[in-house]
């Protein structure tokens, strides 16, 4: 194995990944729901054999070396598609599986804003409640979308209503990465974060 492994764990796992399809790589749930195709080819279990086919031909030759040097396959040419295949399996499930329909199971530990760790939290719907009817109607997002939210500090789901109407919230900034985007948001995120307006 090469001494990349052995210094780094994600050594392989980076590898095979970064040399696998891109669109194995961008696999969501809102990929699948959103093309009938991908949902054929890479939903079925077991994988149909001309995906599996595709995926292990995008793996370096390095990786079964260094799998074998390790003595985690023999050395044939169908250990490597046994190892692999529940690896890429599992990750599929992973990556497409439907978001919580109880969004309390997503509850963080700290505000997904300023990272406060220490006051209480609510949930901010990122697409408005008020929104919802029209968000579909428009196509903005897709009805299992709707419902997602964040867990923020009060002085955070305050200033993000203060900053965009519920029209700009739900089509523009309807996650915390694109919040996330805005310059005024990361200022206020920044600054709130430092104040401690409430102790352990």
């Amino acid at each position: 194995m090469s001494p990349q492994l052995t210094k780094n764990p994600q050594y392989l796992a980076t590898e095979i990944f970064d040399s696998s399809p891109h669109e194995l790589q961008s696999l969501s749930y809102s990929t699948i729901q959103n093309d009938p195709r991908l949902a054929e080819r890479f939903l079925s279990d077991p994988f149909p054999p001309t995906t599996l086919d595709q995926i292990l031909a995008s793996i370096p030759p390095s990786v079964g070396d260094s799998l074998h040097t390790y003595s985690l396959i023999d050395n044939d040419q169908s250990s490597l598609p046994k190892f692999l295949t529940p690896i890429f399996r599992q990750y599929v499930d992973a990556a497409t599986a439907a978001p919580p329909t109880t969004w309390s199971t997503t509850r963080t530990s700290a505000c997904e804003m300023c990272e406060r760790d220490w006051i209480p939290l609510s949930y901010h719907h990122l697409i408005p409640k008020q929104m919802h009817a029209k968000a579909v109607k428009r196509g903005w997002h897709d009805e299992w979308r709707l419902n997602s939210v964040a867990w923020l500090c009060r002085a955070c789901h305050s200033f993000v209503h203060r900053v965009a109407s519920n029209e700009e919230l739900a089509r523009e900034y309807w996650s915390v990465e694109r919040l996330m985007r805005r310059e005024d948001i990361v200022a206020w995120a920044a600054w709130v974060g430092r104040v401690r307006w409430k102790a352990r």
